[in-house]
């Protein structure tokens, strides 16, 4: 037993050594540095707008929308009944209080 915990941690402090040898801190490297290192491709990347910058180009656009309160209403009073079932079958509702 005792063979077998030693070789197991043999090999896991193995693996970790390798792990830390790939390791790689980009810390305090620049962007381009970094990219070298994990060899990014530069002309393929797009530079695209940002979602504020989209946003702003746009004419604002309202959208009139209609609601369908009869239906609300069904939701609301079936999510009501479902709420003080539960309550009923935790025994936690008291009404003489």
């Amino acid at each position: 037993m005792f063979v077998l915990w030693i070789l197991f941690a043999a090999i896991s402090a193995h693996a970790a050594d390798a792990y830390d040898s790939i390791y790689v801190n980009t810390l305090n490297m620049t962007d381009e540095e970094a990219a070298a290192v994990y060899g990014v491709d530069s002309t393929k990347i797009e530079v695209k707008p940002t979602r504020q910058e989209l946003q702003e180009q746009k004419e604002p656009e309202y959208v009139m929308r209609e609601y369908n309160h009869r239906e609300q209403v069904i939701v609301g009073v079936s999510v009501m009944l479902c709420v003080a079932l539960a309550m009923v079958m935790m025994n936690n509702y008291n009404p003489m209080r």
